[in-house]
């Protein structure tokens, strides 16, 4: 049984075909650097972005509410044209946007495009923040009228910027949610709003008298404040439910906003019909709305689920040849032992079962591990100069290498005629082949996944990296694994494990395996970059945007918060999420 790739619709050829028409993806990324970095510069002066316009050359104005209380900072300027308005030229380039974007959350989650400029010197499209507005009414006929709201919910499901948001429909198609996991249908509107307040759970209560504008651009708790857009196909209302909504997300920017079919009184925003043109209030504005066709939406939809649809299956006589036959791999077979040391995390020592060994004096422990790590030269006077900063006693020295080897084998008996740690009357302390260090042991499991095919490389490494729990030596003030270079030798092999583990899962969908693994790595060291990078791809491979996004600003943190880093993106995860979030 094989595979094979069922030939595409002509409408799924034509939809295609003038999807990939559009500047989309050079767009979305300008658009999100520019609220971001707009948001940094905004921070702490009580002004808000409330709507946006972009022309075709990437000249980007904001229009902002209490724009007297900010004064813009470069690259922005003062809109000489119209006063109060941010100003960003075309001749800016978006890669100057970083420096300040990186600093912000996305402020504005819940941008839409809602059409065209209307006597504009070149073609200008225009953006608004829903929540900053709280309700917006679309005023015209009941068919015009659902065609741009059809199309306000498609541009929400779909939006590279408001992939964290969760969108509520009624009375529109399935369709329109795009296959969105963050968007659901409701029956009524009651049960729509309802569920609009579920998911906002205590966000109002928590974010006080503050806007989440602030609150995204500034990154506080940790939290995305994701917003919930409630959107509805209806052409009537209950007037006592209009009202209570409207009351509710009046003012805006306390994460609710919707869109209904109007005329509401109170509405935040109104997208007033006309004959050649639609009026924006209170912006002031005309323009040609985006409007959607059911029909469109679902031939929309229908293309992105032929995407996600599993291939045909289809029987091919099976043959075998001299050049397909492959020989079987050699099964991994790990060196056999009966106690571990764990250096790859807290310090420890435990049997096949798991069970820690206690031992009396912690020198001892310390002792094994040393020894451990040091089978090529396990010397006396070695491991005396490792373990003490100051001359010791042969009989101190003594008792502790007594100890060690005394809880060993309380632990677990050694073999008949042996002891865990060598009795000699020479300088050499050696440790007993069935004393393992887990190091050892995963080393010897990356090396042999190099050579296996996926699932028989994760079968082999994911037992090795579940021995990761936390950074090497992690709990100890053991002065010799940072002076031998030790500590650096087993943070590098262990983050090459969960990253050549993560890459193997990613290779066979195994999605939750890629998320696994690189967290066991990130234990280690928080904010490598692979494994950075290999969430993300899993993110988008699953079709979480939103994951992708936030793996992104956990990576900012992380970098702003270790001393040593200069606070720069690495260029190759820069080039990663603009893949990601392009597509």
């Amino acid at each position: 049984m094989h595979a094979r790739l069922e030939p595409p619709t002509e409408r799924d050829v034509a939809t295609e075909r003038l999807l990939r028409s559009l500047p989309a993806p050079e767009r979305a990324l300008r658009l999100d650097l520019a609220l971001r970095s707009a948001g940094h510069h905004l921070t702490g002066t009580g002004a808000h972005v409330e709507a946006i316009t972009m022309t075709d050359t990437g000249t980007v104005t904001l229009l902002l509410h209490r724009p007297e209380h900010a004064a813009p900072t470069s690259p922005w300027r003062l809109d000489p044209v119209h006063p109060g308005r941010w100003l960003l030229l075309d001749s800016i380039g978006t890669t100057d946007l970083v420096d300040s974007a990186r600093l912000a959350g996305q402020p504005c989650p819940a941008l839409v495009h809602l059409g065209t400029l209307v006597d504009e010197p070149e073609p200008t499209a225009l953006f608004v923040d829903l929540e900053a507005f709280g309700l917006l009414s679309v005023e015209a006929d009941d068919r015009s009228t659902r065609e741009v709201i059809g199309a306000i919910a498609a541009s929400l499901a779909a939006s590279p910027i408001g992939e964290t948001l969760r969108l509520v429909t009624h009375e529109l198609p399935m369709e329109t949610h795009l296959g969105n996991l963050n968007a659901e249908s409701a029956d009524s509107i009651d049960a729509a709003i309802d569920c609009a307040a579920s998911a906002l759970g205590s966000t109002p209560t928590a974010i006080g008298g503050r806007r989440t504008f602030e609150l995204r651009a500034r990154g506080l708790g940790g939290e995305t404040w994701e917003p919930v857009i409630v959107v509805s196909g209806s052409a009537t209302h209950d007037p006592d439910v209009v009202r209570d909504l409207a009351a509710v997300s009046s003012g805006g920017g306390r994460g609710l906003a919707a869109v209904l079919a109007g005329p509401i009184q109170h509405a935040g925003l109104r997208l007033v019909g006309g004959a050649h043109r639609w009026r924006v209030e209170p912006l002031g504005l005309s323009v040609v709305p985006v409007g959607l066709p059911d029909a469109q939406v679902r031939a929309v939809h229908d293309l992105l689920d032929g995407a996600d649809r599993p291939l045909a299956s289809i029987d091919v006589p099976a043959t075998t040849t001299a050049s397909t036959t492959r020989t079987a791999p050699t099964p991994f077979v790990e060196q056999p032992w009966q106690l571990i040391v764990h250096v790859l995390g807290q310090v420890s020592v435990t049997d096949a079962l798991g069970t820690p060994v206690p031992f009396d004096r912690s020198k001892a422990l310390e002792l094994t591990a040393w020894l451990a790590l040091h089978r090529e030269r396990p010397t006396r006077v070695a491991a005396r100069t490792a373990l003490w900063e100051v001359s010791v006693r042969d009989a101190s020295f003594a008792n502790v290498v007594s100890d060690a080897r005394r809880a060993m084998a309380r632990a677990v008996a050694p073999p008949a005629g042996e002891e865990w740690i060598e009795r000699t009357l020479t300088e050499q302390l050696p440790l007993h082949t069935g004393v393992v260090c887990d190091a050892d042991l995963l080393r010897a499991r990356l090396d042999a996944a190099r050579a296996l095919p996926a699932l028989d490389a994760i079968e082999v490494l994911r037992p090795g990296v579940e021995w990761i729990t936390d950074m090497p030596f992690a709990g100890t003030n053991y002065l010799w694994p940072d002076a031998e270079g030790i500590t650096s030798s087993l943070t590098l092999l262990a983050t090459a494990a969960a990253a050549e583990l993560a890459h193997h899962c990613l290779a066979v969908d195994d999605i939750e395996g890629v998320f696994w693994a690189t967290g066991r790595g990130l234990q280690v060291l928080s904010g490598h970059e692979e494994l950075i990078g290999l969430r993300m791809r899993a993110y988008a491979r699953r079709g979480d945007l939103a994951g992708v996004r936030g793996e992104w600003e956990v990576y900012e943190r992380s970098i702003h918060a270790d001393p040593w880093s200069n606070g720069e993106p690495s260029p190759k995860l820069m080039a990663i999420r603009r893949e990601l979030l392009s597509h």
